[in-house]
């Protein structure tokens, strides 16, 4: 071989995409150019190349990927979709804190697709952002992760709570000492319903802000060097809903179910 697999894959957007297309099927070189948007003498090539290299087989007119050329796609996929997840908005993930999200996910990181920041704007900076408000009144289920105070949380929640919805939260003990004291009523109600949960967790006080239900996923990250600023991800993708779950589960299950707070032992 002249040159590397490597060089042949890195070295042009075109082999890439063409390896990438092909672990959907196998496509004649009409599908290839459209889907590339590229015409027959920029394509071609490139499909010769990979053909030399073992890495696509022709077939009449179809062109597919070799055993060898699946094993490369496969593992060159996740890496690609990963760059494309953080390039879009990389500045938010430099300055995160992401250790808190456990290795088996942050590997599966770009499962969360597409998303778009939201953040409080300076006129509205105590309220609860917007977006953040209108898709939780949407969902038919929600479970969260509230690693901060809020003091509109406890009613906020409440509300949701009284329509009938499943509702789990998951709260630091500190911030579950704030509920407590300073919102025990809404907290006291929001426990006699059927539908609602709350989770007490130890040793989080930095993990992320979590919210996943039936229509969105969002997360907050602390930053790492200033102070939190409620700066968040929305994410719509089928695969954001499955991967948020996973991270809220995995947060719940390595908490304690409270019942009732009277029971509730306070921490200094």
């Amino acid at each position: 071989m002249d040159s590397t697999l490597l060089d042949l894959i890195l070295l042009s957007e075109k082999r890439k995409n063409v390896l990438l297309l092909l672990l959907e099927g196998p496509k004649d070189i009409e599908t290839i150019k459209k889907a590339l948007n590229a015409s027959a003498t920029a394509v071609q090539p490139q499909v010769k190349k990979l053909k030399e290299q073992h890495l696509v087989v022709q077939e009449k007119n179809l062109y597919r990927l070799s055993e060898i050329g699946r094993v490369v796609a496969e593992k060159m996929k996740p890496l690609v979709d990963t760059l494309a997840f953080l390039e879009e908005n990389v500045d938010y993930w430099a300055d995160r804190e992401m250790s808190e999200i456990p290795d088996f996910l942050l590997r599966r990181i770009y499962e969360l697709g597409h998303c778009t920041i939201i953040e409080p704007q300076i006129d509205h900076m105590f309220e609860m952002i917007p977006e953040y408000v209108k898709n939780v009144q949407l969902a038919k289920k929600l479970d969260a992760v509230l690693p901060y105070f809020h003091p509109l949380f406890p009613s906020f929640y409440l509300e949701i709570a009284e329509k009938g919805i499943p509702i789990s939260l998951v709260l630091p003990k500190s911030v579950l000492k704030r509920w407590v004291e300073d919102y025990r009523e809404q907290t006291e109600q929001y426990l006699k319903k059927e539908n609602a949960k709350l989770f007490t967790c130890t040793d989080c006080e930095r993990i992320p802000a979590i919210t996943v239900a039936d229509n969105f996923m969002a997360m907050a990250l602390f930053p790492k060097s200033t102070v939190f600023d409620r700066k968040y991800i929305l994410c719509f993708e089928p695969g954001s809903l499955v991967w948020g779950k996973e991270l809220y589960d995995y947060y719940e299950q390595r908490s304690e179910q409270i019942n009732n707070i009277d029971n509730y032992t306070e921490t200094p």
